[in-house]
């Protein structure tokens, strides 16, 4: 069967709204008690989430708000991952609407067949049936396979973009690349697993993987964005990651890891 090749309608910047991850505001107040609790209280003191308790045990903050805002941006920065993930999700799936040609039935059909045969193996290994899985999720067994169809399907096709874009950028793959994707913690660690990935054949599914991966990071960082549909202004992604969120701005002296 021949390689497809796809194509985008477009090549210019995404535009999408990337919704902020929100972290509960309730466990926003638990952190901050048990970061007083661990950090500020004395031995046999009760820690008191309020402005009194804060003011005269803390140095830095005076008021519940104030410390709050210091566990907030905190809390966030950690969770910089969870959002940057969530971003790349967005963007790709307003990307995926550009996609000019349809997956082939081929391909589609044998994706959903792995992705149903990972799903009940996932499943075995954790000593359960698919009837037992659907139940805790609350949903019938034919929702589970409609929601891994449709998430396949959706894969696919943002897979098929990156693609088309890469190819239409003339992308190609330097060392760095194939560093940026293989796991380790050293050049020399990465080199070997690539040489092993070379050995069992897998060096052009590597490759595409690579290559995508450069793809999206330049649509990334090109991408421009909302966090709300209600925002006035468009962002650059790549000129506003940078700075979203980083708490030692505000708190430089006091910046602790929660």
């Amino acid at each position: 069967m021949a390689t497809p090749r796809f194509t985008l309608t477009s090549y210019e910047p995404v535009y999408a709204v990337c919704e902020e991850v929100r972290i509960p505001e309730d466990v926003v107040k638990q952190t901050a008690l048990r970061w007083l609790q661990l950090n500020v209280a004395k031995e046999g003191q009760t820690a008191k989430l309020t402005d009194k308790w804060v003011a005269e045990h803390t140095d830095d903050f005076k008021t519940v708000e104030e410390l709050l805002i210091f566990i907030r941006y905190n809390m966030y920065k950690d969770n910089r991952e969870v959002q940057e993930l969530a971003d790349q999700d967005a963007i790709c799936r307003e990307l995926a609407t550009r996609l000019v040609e349809e997956i082939p039935p081929e391909i589609l059909e044998e994706s959903i067949y792995a992705a149903n045969y990972r799903l009940e193996d996932m499943v075995t290994r954790q000593g359960m049936t698919v009837e037992q899985f659907a139940n805790q999720r609350g949903i019938s067994v034919e929702q589970v396979y409609v929601d891994v169809r449709e998430r396949t399907i959706e894969s696919l096709k943002e897979d098929s973009a990156l693609e088309a874009y890469a190819t239409h950028a003339g992308l190609t793959l330097e060392a760095e690349d194939f560093y940026a994707i293989i796991p380790g913690n050293s050049i020399e660690e990465k080199a070997e697993k690539r040489r092993q990935i070379e050995l069992d054949g897998r060096l052009e599914q590597m490759e595409a993987y690579a290559l995508k991966t450069k793809a999206l990071k330049e649509i990334m960082e090109n991408a421009m964005i909302k966090r709300r549909e209600t925002d006035p202004e468009w962002l650059r992604y790549g000129d506003t990651s940078a700075d979203v969120l980083d708490a030692n701005k505000q708190f430089p002296e006091a910046f602790v890891t929660l």
